[in-house]
This record gives C-alpha cells, sequence and structure tokens, in this order.
C-alpha cells in the first residue's frame, strides 16, 4: 500500500459517521473483554474470559490433553501476559502459581459517560492495533531468505518458520547446525543470522524493534535506516543501530562487536564507547586481538562486507595500539635467514630474556619427544656447550635491537644443521665492547664476511656486518647466513609458506613464541617408533607455542596447522560454537569438559573403519554383536546424537553427562531395543538390565540398573534437546534447575576469570577444572590406602592446586588451545599432546614442581 493509499483510508476512517447502536455495541464488547473476566465466574460453556481461565488450561496443555485451539490461545496470552507466563514455567518446575482472585459481587449500573468512554477507547485500540497512530509500528518480521532450518521458539514448544512468512510479535527464533537465515525488520533494516545462532525478537508499538542476541553470530545491516527504528541487545550490552553495519557474535564466553560501516554507541551499564568503522571491542570493553575480516567472513554478503573493510585506513596503527608492552608486530630478521629454516624461536630483548628463553626452550624440551629425539642428535646438546653460547650472548643485550631470533635450518647436504641466532645491532662499540671484555682463550671468534673461521672447539662464531649480529656456533651455517645478509633475496625464507604462518604471529602481536615446521622434522630427523602416525595428522604441518604477558596475566597458546583440511581424527572437533550443554553445570562444579564434535555418526563410521583397518577380524564381529544387540552403532545410537556434549562433576564429584540429542525417540527406542535383547541372553550369574520410567512434574524420567545391584543406576531424562543423566534422579533435578535459574558455571565468576583473551567468543572444547583440597580429599578417600602409587599422584596434584581452564578451538585447517598460566601444573605443551607414549603419572610427575622420586614409569 502507498503512503498516499494509506493517507486516505485513514481519512474515510476518520470521517466515517458512526451510529449510537454500533458505537455502543463496540463498547460493551471492549469493556467486557476488558473488565468482565474480574467480576463475572467463567460460564459453563468454557469460553476463556481472562487470566483465571487461562491458568486453568495449562494442566491439560503440559498432560498435552488441550485442543489445538485452546492450546494456541494460551500460546498467544502468555507471550502478552506476564503473570501467566510465570504462572506456566511454575507448574512445569511443580510449583503451583496463585491463582487470580475473582468477585462474584453483584455488578452496579455503569454510567453512560462509561460507555462512551469504551466507545473511544474501542476505536482508539482498533487504529492502534493496526498501526495508525503517528509513530506507531506493529511489530512484523519479514523471513527475506532461509538456507536451513529456521524455528521459532516459545515457551510451549518450537515450530518451523518458512522463508517469506510475515511474523508478528516473533519471540525467539533459531537457525539449526548448518543453517542460515535473513530476517528484514523495522525501517528495511536486514538482520542475518549465522547456524546454531538464536535472536529474541519484540517492540514495535511506539517503541523500537529490539533485537536481542541470545547466541551465535548475527549481522545487522542498516545501512538505509533512520535511528531510532532497531536497537540490538548481547548481554548486558546495548547498541542503537542506524547508518551503519554491525556484527555481534555473542558466545558462551562472551559478547563481540564489529564494526564494518558507519559506527555505533556501545553502551554497557554506565559506560559507554563509541566504535567506527573498523574497530571491535568485547565484553567490558576488552580489546579485541583478531582479524576483524573475521567476524563478517561467514555472512553470504560477505564479499560486500570485505570490500567495506578494505576501504578503512588506520586499523594497522590501532592495532599496534593495544596496551601490551613488548609486543611486537613486524620483524626485519626472517629476511636473513635460508629458505629451509625449519625451527624459528623469537624473544623481546629486555635484558634478562635470553636466560628466559633458554629456560621456555627446555620446557619444550621437556614436553616434546619430537623435538627432545632431534635435539639430542647434537653434540651442542650433549657438551653443554648451548648453555654456554646462551651465557655469552645475554652480556652483549644492551648493544641489540628489541627483538632476538634463534633459528635451524638445514644445511648443503640438506640435512638440520646447528642453532643460528639474529639480532640487529642498534648501537655502535659491540666489536669493541667483545674484544675488550672476552677473557683470554675465548672460543668466541669475531669473524666478517668472506673471510675463513680459525678451527677451534666449542667455538662461537659471531659476524656483525651490515648492523646485523649473527651467531653460530657452525662455521657453515654462519656462512649460509652471511650470504643471505650479503644480498637479501626476495625468494628467501619470507617467501617460503612457513614464514606466512610466522607471519601471522606478528600480525597479532608477537611477545615469546617458538614455531616448527613438523613436516620438514618429522621426515628428516625424528623416526616413529611405533611405526605410523594417528589417522588424520599424516598432513600435519606446523607448531606455534606462544606466551604473552596481558594486563598482569600470562597467556600461553598452542596451535598445531594441517596442510589442507582436518581429517580424520584431527576434524573430530567442531567449530567453535555455543555449547549449551553447559548449561546444565552448576559454579560448584569440581570439574567439566565439553566438546562441539563433528557428526556423530561420521566419527562413529570413521572410527569404526579405523577399527577394521587394523584387525581383520574387526567386521565380523561387529556384525555379530550388532544381530544379537538388535541396534546398528551407526544409524541406531549415532544418528539420533546431536554435536554438543558436557561431562562434569559437582563439588561432590557426582558426575553429569549432557549431550545433545536431535532424535530422542528413535535413542529412547534404541535404548529399549538394546535392553531386551541383551536380557534374552544375559547370563544369570550377570544379572539383567533394568530400565523403568517415572513421572515427575510432567517429565519422563528414566533409570537403568541391573538386577544384581538395584541401587547402582543410572538417571536420565530429555530436556531442551539434550539428554541429561547422572547417578541420581535428585542430580539430574538440580542440573534442570540449573538452567532454569542461570546458576551455571559459565555465568561464574571463577570460570570468567579463567578465559583466556583469544579473541574467540566460542570454543570447540574446553577443560575446566576447580578441584580444590577438599574435592581431592573426598577422591582421595576412594583410593585404597594401599595403593601408594596412586597416593603420590594425588599429593602431587594436592600440593600443586588444581584450578585451570583451557579453551580448545576448531578451525578448518587448524586446532588452537589457549590457557591463563597453567593447568592443575602442567604446561600448555603437556595439554596439547605434544608428550606422547607416557603414563599419566610420568607426566605428573614431570610437571614443574613436582617430585618425581617414588613415582614409577
Amino acid at each position: 500500500m502507498s503512503q498516499h493509499e494509506l493517507d486516505e483510508a485513514v481519512s474515510k476512517i476518520r470521517g466515517e459517521q458512526v451510529g449510537d447502536e454500533i458505537v455502543k455495541a463496540a463498547a460493551k464488547r471492549v469493556f467486557s473483554s476488558l473488565f468482565d473476566s474480574a467480576f463475572v465466574t467463567p460460564e459453563p460453556s468454557g469460553k476463556i474470559r481472562g487470566c483465571a481461565d487461562v491458568r486453568a488450561l495449562i494442566p491439560a496443555y503440559l498432560h498435552h490433553t488441550l485442543s489445538a485451539s485452546r492450546a494456541l490461545l494460551l500460546e498467544d496470552h502468555v507471550l502478552t501476559c506476564v503473570a501467566c507466563r510465570h504462572a506456566l514455567q511454575e507448574a512445569r518446575t511443580g510449583q503451583s502459581a496463585p491463582p487470580v482472585p475473582i468477585n462474584r459481587a453483584r455488578r452496579r449500573p455503569v454510567p453512560r459517560y462509561v460507555w462512551a468512554a469504551a466507545a473511544v477507547l474501542a476505536i482508539g485500540v482498533g487504529l492502534g492495533l493496526g498501526g495508525f497512530l503517528p509513530g506507531q509500528r506493529t511489530l512484523n518480521v519479514e523471513v527475506a531468505s532461509v538456507q536451513g532450518t529456521l524455528y521459532r521458539v516459545t515457551d510451549l514448544g518450537v515450530s518451523l518458520v518458512e522463508a517469506g512468512a510475515i511474523i508478528k510479535n516473533a519471540g525467539e527464533l533459531r537457525t539449526a547446525k548448518g543453517s542460515h537465515a535473513m530476517l528484514r525488520l523495522a525501517g528495511g533494516v536486514m538482520a542475518e543470522l549465522a547456524e546454531r545462532s538464536e535472536v529474541g525478537i519484540s517492540g514495535g508499538g511506539w517503541h523500537a524493534t529490539t533485537l536481542n542476541v541470545e547466541h551465535g553470530q548475527v549481522i545487522v545491516d542498516a545501512r538505509e535506516a533512520q535511528i531510532g527504528n532497531v536497537s540490538v541487545t548481547s548481554g548486558d550490552i546495548s547498541i542503537p543501530i542506524a547508518n551503519s553495519v554491525v556484527a555481534i557474535n555473542h558466545g558462551t564466553k562472551e559478547s563481540h562487536i564489529a564494526v564494518a560501516k558507519g559506527s555505533v554507541d556501545v553502551t554497557m551499564g554506565a559506560s559507554h564507547k563509541i566504535l567506527t568503522a573498523g574497530h571491535q571491542y568485547g565484553s567490558n570493553f576488552r580489546l579485541v586481538n583478531m582479524p576483524i575480516a573475521a567476524q563478517f567472513a561467514w555472512s553470504q554478503n560477505s564479499g560486500d562486507y570485505m570490500a567495506l573493510l578494505n576501504e578503512l585506513s588506520g586499523l594497522q596503527k590501532d592495532i599496534q595500539a593495544i596496551p601490551s608492552p613488548g609486543l611486537r608486530y613486524q620483524t626485519q630478521l626472517a629476511q636473513y635467514l635460508p629458505a629451509d629454516t625449519f625451527l624459528y624461536a623469537a624473544i623481546p630483548n629486555l635484558g634478562g630474556t635470553i636466560t628466559e628463553a633458554k629456560k621456555l626452550f627446555d620446557n619444550r624440551l621437556a614436553d616434546s619427544d619430537a623435538l627432545r629425539q632431534w635435539w639430542q642428535q647434537k653434540d651442542i646438546a650433549r657438551n653443554g656447550q648451548f648453555d654456554r653460547l646462551v651465557n655469552q650472548v645475554s652480556s652483549i643485550s644492551s648493544y641489540l635491537g628489541d627483538e632476538i631470533v634463534v633459528s635451524v635450518g638445514g644445511d648443503a647436504a640438506g640435512q638440520h644443521a646447528g642453532p643460528v641466532f639474529l639480532a640487529q645491532i642498534k648501537q655502535a662499540g659491540l666489536a669493541e665492547y667483545l674484544q675488550n671484555n672476552l677473557p683470554a682463550g675465548s672460543p668466541v671468534q669475531i669473524v666478517s664476511a668472506g673471510s675463513a673461521p680459525a678451527a677451534g672447539n666449542n667455538a662461537l662464531f659471531l659476524d656483525l656486518d651490515n648492523n646485523i649480529l649473527v651467531a653460530s656456533p657452525s662455521a657453515e651455517q654462519l656462512k649460509r647466513v652471511e650470504e643471505v645478509v650479503q644480498k637479501v633475496s626476495a625468494a628467501g625464507f619470507t617467501a617460503t609458506p612457513f614464514y606466512a604462518r610466522i607471519g601471522k604471529i606478528y600480525d597479532n602481536g608477537a611477545s615469546y613464541f617458538l614455531a616448527a615446521n613438523l613436516e620438514q622434522i618429522t621426515s628428516k630427523s625424528v623416526g616413529d617408533a611405533k611405526g605410523g602416525i594417528p589417522a588424520g595428522f599424516n598432513n600435519v604441518q606446523y607448531l606455534v607455542l606462544e606466551r604473552k604477558a596481558m594486563n598482569g596475566d600470562t597467556e600461553m597458546k598452542a596451535a598445531v596447522s594441517f596442510a589442507g583440511a582436518r581429517q580424520g581424527i584431527a576434524s573430530w572437533l567442531g567449530a567453535p560454537s555455543p555449547a549449551g550443554s553447559l548449561d546444565f553445570v552448576s559454579p560448584d562444579a569440581a570439574f567439566a569438559a565439553s566438546m562441539i564434535m563433528k557428526s556423530p555418526r561420521a566419527m562413529m563410521q570413521e572410527l569404526l573403519g579405523f577399527a577394521a583397518g587394523n584387525d581383520a577380524n574387526f567386521t565380523a564381529e561387529l556384525n555379530n554383536f550388532e544381530t544379537h544387540a538388535g541396534v546398528n552403532l551407526i544409524n541406531d545410537v549415532a544418528a539420533p546424537l546431536g554435536t554438543d556434549v558436557t561431562m562434569a562433576m559437582d563439588a561432590g564429584l557426582a558426575p553429569i553427562l549432557a549431550i545433545e540429542v536431535n532424535d530422542p525417540t528413535h535413542l529412547q527406542q534404541t535404548l529399549q531395543t538394546f535392553v531386551q535383547q541383551f536380557n534374552l541372553r544375559v547370563p544369570e550369574k550377570v544379572g539383567a538390565l533394568v530400565l523403568n520410567s517415572v513421572q515427575v512434574n510432567g517429565r519422563t524420567f528414566y533409570s537403568l540398573s541391573t538386577a544384581k545391584a538395584p541401587a547402582l543406576a543410572a538417571y536420565y531424562t530429555y530436556v531442551d534437546g539434550y539428554l541429561l543423566a547422572s547417578s541420581s534422579q535428585p542430580n539430574v533435578l538440580t542440573a534442570i534447575q540449573n538452567k532454569q535459574t542461570g546458576h551455571t558455571l559459565v555465568e561464574s565468576q571463577n570460570f570468567q576469570s579463567k578465559l583466556p583473551a583469544d579473541g574467540y567468543p566460542n570454543f570447540s572444547a574446553m577443560i575446566y577444572s576447580n578441584m580444590n583440597n577438599s574435592a581431592l580429599g573426598d577422591l582421595a578417600k576412594q583410593i585404597k590406602p594401599s595403593d601408594n602409587e596412586q597416593q603420590q599422584i594425588l599429593g602431587t596434584l594436592l600440593s600443586k592446586g588444581g584450578s585451570g581452564l583451557v579453551c580448545v578451538y576448531g578451525e578448518p585447517d587448524r586446532i588452537v588451545a589457549s590457557t591463563r598460566g597453567s593447568f592443575l601444573g602442567f604446561d600448555l605443551g603437556t595439554l596439547v599432546g605434544i608428550e606422547q607414549g607416557q603414563s599419566l603419572k610420568t607426566i605428573i610427575a614431570k610437571a614443574p614442581g613436582a617430585t618425581p622420586k617414588g613415582i614409577p614409569n
């Protein structure tokens, strides 16, 4: 309808003469609808006259005996009535809602002026509901497009939404895994939802439309909108949107805001922050240290948004202004290295950092069998020459630039050679200082390019030409680097894919880091004693270990990248996504591990394929098992499952399992079939399985036990798309209550304080521990006093403290892990599995601060 047609319709309505009888009838209907329910007892006819009648329908609705028409009426009512919505929630949890008072007193005659007022009210309400009054808009949301599945979520259930639908009083909309949706809001504002994202939409009337990002990624494109049309909220953050393009990423950890065009006023509590194009911030206005393009890359309009971002200027300056003292955003030293460099370590020159780097290097060697096996083949490692080298170089740090690089490359035959130290010379007089301060007989030799170093045992050769310090115990390596320094080539180390990976570290700010080309190390130096690389890791490419001091905290990161997409076991870790299963874990949890998986069906197929490849009899044994069990592991066990799973232990070490289930009916039928088939063949001495069910507060709870030990049972139920299980029914009820009340681990201060500031709103997996002495004491009671080995391991954990958090992120071609400090005293290298083939007791014994004495290997 055009504006002219709209104005003409409004004019006709205003000019229409309404008869007295019509006005009286309308007024009577309005008055009856608004006020009669508070005075009149519901009639036997079953008409719904008010809140009391609506609440009377709640028990039937919860037991699914309410007709579809009445269920729809109830749904519409609770969307607009807070009191009835609370009553419905209380009925779900078993608490009765207070009844609506009913006044049965005889009504008094109503004066005529009340009827007249009611008539005016009727006309006003009629016009108002049509959105004709100035400044008033009806809340209509148009679903412009859907790729995959879009749901509308209410307290009463979930319904599918198709493209082209017009939704009034939209409520909450959610995209499924692998899905994508585009919404058109007031004033032509477009909201784009990524997969596994949920938004709540409210407002309309005289108020701006509010888009609340519950979780996931949303891009709001309001380049043509006027101020006041749409406001976006995400947690405690509020953003009025106009003439701008903004990406909001609300994750389990925090929210991120990135601006591609225009500017926005971000409000959080009493704080305000103006964000302009090219800027991004996280919750509490923390600086986000990740490429801004990543916030828009998922969009179907990413090309458009990338073009906007490419027009921005000054972004690099903003990154460099991040308040992290000592971070370096570029290097001048890599250009002087040979192209076959395969190990690159960089440290800041802060006086004593050479000694610190040596400690870091030693820790990495202790954590990695691969690096240690390679290093122990070198004479410099066996005769202590490396230690002396570090001490000698540290004494000249004041003459050097802000970075020192240690590298290892190949020799003329392509084999691994000795290390090379590089640094820029920033202060004159270094050669004189060395000549005057080196003791007589020192093995340090200062040489010039082209000269032949004198032969000597344990010699350290230094070249100071071109204001570049090159130091190496290998005359051959020194000569190779000298040639590069004399004639820097564009086809050198900086043109290699390995350096391209290192360049990303500098882009985000470098402090201490070690980068290794695992392809080269594995193929030329490190043999695999076990005769094979785990499936999915045969295309492993680079390992990067970083340590940064930020805002008084030390953060460590490990990243393993692959040549191409992750495959096999390495691909089982899904992309970072909201972990809804964590909402069942309380803040008092002693331990929690959460994971976003790749498709469980694909994982099961690959797992069974691995097993069949290693055992010629496996396929026949699997077929025999599935025949007798009556279930198919792929179709009946893995296929009904979702991708989100959490395992946790509360403070009393009671277990909790929450796993996403896409088809609970199929999964429950699988469990019932398995129990039936098992009981048909189980030996009497083993005891039959017992699967029971009971109704609690309108929800079905199941228990699975054995006839031989009925007290030991697993209790579970299906809630909000998850199977929730524990060792007792009260534990399951408590977990449900945690989610409903928001009393969750991820909202706790202890959890939030341990989150690494790594730029990811969500994680693919996380390991959390708060194993204090009380929790570990409960665990110690379960260990036999005679088991000295376990007691020693537990003693080590107690002495080291048991609090920590590691977040893991699965990207298409790499896996990243981040933590603040250490986890149970372990280095990050240990946690990401660098140390292979050793038992837990050995790893604990070798952790910093542990006493290995008495703990056998």
